[in-house]
Formats: structure tokens, sequence, C-alpha cells
């Protein structure tokens, strides 16, 4: 009996150090060194500030309260250290959540999802949905320039653009969120969703409404 407990002590223990969150000085980071863009207007970021967050690492560490932002440009999550110091993580990170304290709610992004178009394996989505059939954001930023007409100065600001993607019995398929595009997607419930959009006005270029709808897609 006595050593019944102990193995049961034993497996209980390795359980909960799978799960358990790590303390914030346990990240292990390499010293970024940040681009300044300064002839450029907007930012590189999703967010231009620090947004407390949530990390989890391949290897299955957990990290929380931690000050992140997320690069879109480069397609990379830094934090800054204790110290002080900007980094990145020296582990890979397989998803993170960035919280709203305004809005008591938190945006979770993952990768390891199916290579399309110029996005890889090591790309962040967006998670709207998660389910039987999923749905993602994709957020992209590049730098475009342009003049005003008779004006020899070139203007360079960040241009965002944001795509959307299902992801369905292991097919990644990119969309565009419109009610055509969704009946066309999902023939054999074309009369549920008609029914279903007839009665509810859905806001196609809202993510919360998009989220609606793919929790109503995935009942049907």
């Amino acid at each position: 009996m006595k050593y019944l407990f102990l193995l049961l002590s034993l497996i209980s223990i390795k359980s909960y150090s799978q799960y358990a969150l790590s303390p914030f000085a346990d990240a292990q980071g390499t010293l970024l060194r940040e681009i300044k863009y300064e002839d450029v207007t907007g930012s590189p970021y999703l967010f231009d500030y620090w947004i407390k967050g949530k990390v989890t690492t391949k290897s299955g560490k957990h990290y929380v309260d931690m000050p992140l932002k997320y690069n879109v440009m480069d397609d990379k999550l830094i934090f800054k250290h204790e110290n002080g110091n900007l980094m990145y993580f020296a582990e890979p990170v397989t998803e993170f959540e960035l919280l709203n304290p305004e809005l008591n709610i938190s945006n979770k992004y993952i990768n390891g999802l199916p290579a399309i178009d110029h996005f890889n394996s090591a790309s962040y989505f967006k998670v709207i949905f998660s389910g039987q059939t999923s749905l993602f954001k994709k957020t992209n930023k590049k730098i475009i320039e342009s003049k005003q007409y008779g004006s020899a100065i070139t203007n360079k600001s960040f241009n965002t653009t944001n795509s959307y993607f299902v992801l369905s019995n292991g097919n990644f398929l990119k969309i565009t969120p419109t009610k055509k595009a969704i009946l066309v997607l999902f023939p054999s419930k074309e009369q549920e969703l008609n029914n279903y959009l007839k009665k509810e006005k859905i806001d196609f270029k809202q993510d919360s409404d998009l989220k609606k709808l793919f929790e109503y897609i995935n009942k049907i």
C-alpha cells in the first residue's frame, strides 16, 4: 500500500509539472536588436504597445503575465525581460494569447497549420473559432510607398491586410467572409444557413460575428 501511494504521488507530481505555469524569469531568449523604421509611418507590430499574455512553447512550457508584442512584419513574438531587454524566445512558441482586460477577453494565435499562399507552418494565425470546421485570421503587414501629386517626396507606411482561412477535414482554404462565399463553401447546409442568416444579423466584417456563425455551422 505504501509503494502504491508513493507511485501515485510521483505520477501526480509528474502530471502537475507538465501543466504548471513556469515562472516568467525561466523564459529563455535571445537578445533582439530592434529595427527602427524611422521613415515609415505606422508600426510593424500588431499593437504598438506591450500586452500581458500567455505563451506555450514546443516542449510544453507555459508562461503567464508576460509583456508581449507580436511583430507582424517578421511573424515573430517578442517579450520584455525583467531586466528591460527585448527578447526573442529561444524555444519555438506554438501558441500565445494576448489579453484585453478592458473587454475581459483574450485572442489566441497558433502556428503549425498547413502551408498556404506565402505562409508556412511557422506562421501565426488568430483563432476565430476552433472545432471540426475552424476559422482563422491572418494579419499581414508590408511597407508601401506613395507620392502626392506634384511632390518629389516618397512617403512610406505600413499597410495592413487581413485574410481568413477555413480548416475542415484536413483541407485548409482561403475564403472571403461573405454570405455568398459561406453558402458556396457549405452547400449541404445551405437551407439551414439561409434561415440562420435571415434571423441573425451577422456582420461579416466583425470577428465576433464570424465566431458566432462558425459556432452554428459546427452544430448543424
